[in-house]
């Protein structure tokens, strides 16, 4: 399973151009609807800086790019840094110079932590989409992300020269008054519950499943599933059908994955009674993951196959046994 770490993409001093219509779309989607701070005035001209507020390399392009006023936009998207947040909230050229003067202006709240980890899934998602042209696994403070003809061109690292950059940039007239996506997704912390039945989510199908940076499909892509791997879930996101998983292990970023129908096995009530002998197939039988007629089938079992009982199960105006379906003692559900 390949799953993102925390500050992977080009080499610092790469440059990766991006010709194919749907990676470019893809790439602009991302960073277009990121919680970004416009510098300088609405231009159709847009460039997007992929930065820490912690970063000398960051703080000199952005010193540097004081001349560039009125013929591009700088949009700079903080992913990491002590005052990250302030530049969320805030949202100007003054928050991101005091930010990298380590001077707060504007309070941080929790939207505003909420809309870096945003953020930080918007640099997952640029590492995601360019694995087809670049796995050098390292993302450089500063990186860029602009339209350049009908490309999208991504700079690792501060551009050798910038007098040049302005002519480079493609006009988006649509970019002058382009609001992010991300503000109203992360405007409002999901609402999770409790998964009583679901530890771990597993894929089952063989088209890999997209982990989203939060649950929306309008948040970028950050990394896919393949077939049968198993990740960890904290919880479910109401009766939405999206699931938070946390692929990374230790670090505490979340993921979101659509999966309605495991969503709502997860969120299932029903009890074991203990009750054990031997159980038979009285005919061709499914095996079922969990004691509902929709959920997946793990086994069909031929006329007369025998198992240990270690339960029944009332659900759904139905009866179930649930029986040690396999030699780690996994269990499965077969409806009488």
């Amino acid at each position: 399973m390949m799953l993102p770490l925390p500050g992977l993409a080009v080499d610092r001093g790469r440059q990766v151009v991006v010709t194919k219509p749907d990676d470019a779309a893809g790439l602009m989607d991302a960073v277009e609807n990121a919680i970004w701070a416009a510098d300088g005035k609405p231009a159709s001209k847009a460039v997007y800086v992929v930065y820490s507020t912690d970063c000398a390399w960051s703080k000199r392009l952005f010193d540097e790019t004081r001349a560039l006023a009125g013929n591009v936009q700088l949009r700079w998207i903080p992913v990491a840094g002590t005052t990250a947040a302030s530049v969320v909230a805030g949202r100007d050229s003054a928050s991101v110079g005091n930010a990298f003067a380590g001077r707060v202006s504007r309070a941080v709240d929790a939207k505003a932590q909420r809309g870096v980890a945003y953020n930080q899934g918007v640099m997952d998602s640029i590492t995601y989409q360019l694995r087809p042209y670049d796995r050098s696994k390292t993302f450089a403070f500063p990186t860029l992300v602009y339209r350049s003809g009908k490309s999208v061109k991504v700079v690792a690292g501060n551009p050798r020269n910038l007098a040049t950059l302005a002519a480079e940039v493609a006009s988006e007239p649509r970019a002058a008054s382009l609001v992010p996506a991300g503000i109203a997704l992360t405007a409002q912390a999901p609402t999770l519950l409790r998964s009583r039945n679901l530890p771990k989510w597993a894929h089952l199908n063989d088209t890999p499943m997209i982990f989203r940076a939060v649950p929306s499909p309008q948040a970028p892509p950050i990394d896919d599933l393949a077939k049968d791997f198993l990740v960890p879930v904290s919880g479910i996101v109401g009766t939405t059908g999206w699931i938070e998983v946390a692929p990374w292990g230790l670090d505490k970023r979340k993921a979101y994955v659509h999966d309605p129908l495991m969503a709502r096995m997860a969120l299932l009530d029903y009890r074991v009674r203990p009750q054990g002998g031997q159980w038979q197939a009285p005919a061709v039988v499914q095996v079922r993951e969990f004691p509902d007629s929709d959920a997946h089938v793990l086994e069909t079992l031929k006329p007369g196959e025998r198992y240990r009982r270690s339960g029944v199960v009332e659900h759904g105006g139905h009866v179930w046994d649930q029986i040690v379906l396999y030699a780690d003692g996994a269990v499965g559900y077969v409806r009488r």
